[in-house]
């Protein structure tokens, strides 16, 4: 199942995107919104399989497939992130400002 396993990591690193973006405070409305879905626990599911050992991976690729709405959503979620990541460093300079605390670093 080798495009299985790409998909294991391309959704695995998807989910330590989206953990960065919290953790970094980033906000955007639009990427705000898509996180709330309840898929979330499914792509913490590809991370650990990606970068832990797990079993039934294949189980958990055939399980996403299987439900086109999973797949629109990451590839919405991409989409919004790919975007507001680029807002962000194409805005650095205000933003710079906005956020004292990352002059002094």
């Amino acid at each position: 199942m080798p495009a299985g396993n790409l998909m294991v990591v391309h959704l695995g690193l998807l989910y330590a995107v989206i953990e960065a973006w919290g953790k970094w405070h980033f906000t955007d409305a639009r990427v705000d919104e898509l996180l709330k879905a309840p898929f979330l626990e499914d792509l913490r599911g590809f991370r650990n399989a990606s970068f832990h050992v797990s079993v039934g991976t294949e189980a958990l690729v055939l399980g996403w497939g299987a439900e086109a709405d999973r797949i629109v959503w990451s590839q919405n979620v991409e989409r919004a992130l790919r975007a507001a990541i680029l807002d962000w460093e194409a805005n650095l300079a205000e933003r710079i400002v906005q956020y004292p605390r990352v002059k002094d670093r």
